[in-house]
């Protein structure tokens, strides 16, 4: 792992934690109340931070963090220690949405396979008990 790897992942923790502390204490928008984010992530050049994010309202939450950007990025100007702060680019984190989808589906084919299983059971083999006598 390089130099760059460990201080790309560094500023992406400090990112996260710095979002995630002024959604919480000094934004007062009530659209961002629910706002969890997830993860953050920051390209090798450090010019910007992809910061992953769920809501139950995800409109009203997308409409109010564009509009808190730039409030959000100087606060992580102010202690990230680069030069330039990265911009901020907020994406909505859809692996929650796709783990519910995936455990519904396995539900499904575990239901199936309880059905096919109950169905078997009934039926006998087919032909004579013993064919090899």
């Amino acid at each position: 792992m390089g130099r760059n790897e460990v201080k790309g992942g560094r500023l992406a923790d400090f990112v996260q934690r710095s979002v995630a502390t002024a959604l919480e204490r000094d934004l007062k928008d009530p659209a961002l109340r629910g706002v969890t984010i997830t993860e953050a992530r920051v390209t090798p050049d450090f010019h910007i931070a992809f910061v992953f994010w769920i809501s139950q309202n995800r409109q009203e939450a997308a409409r109010a963090l564009e509009k808190a950007k730039g409030k959000l990025r100087s606060r992580v100007a102010k202690g990230c220690g680069l030069r330039t702060a990265p911009s901020l680019e907020f994406r909505y984190d859809e692996l929650q949405d796709n783990a519910i989808r995936i455990e519904k589906k396995i539900d499904e084919a575990l239901k199936k396979d309880e059905e096919m299983e109950k169905e078997s059971s009934e039926k006998g083999f087919a032909g004579e008990e013993n064919p090899y006598r």
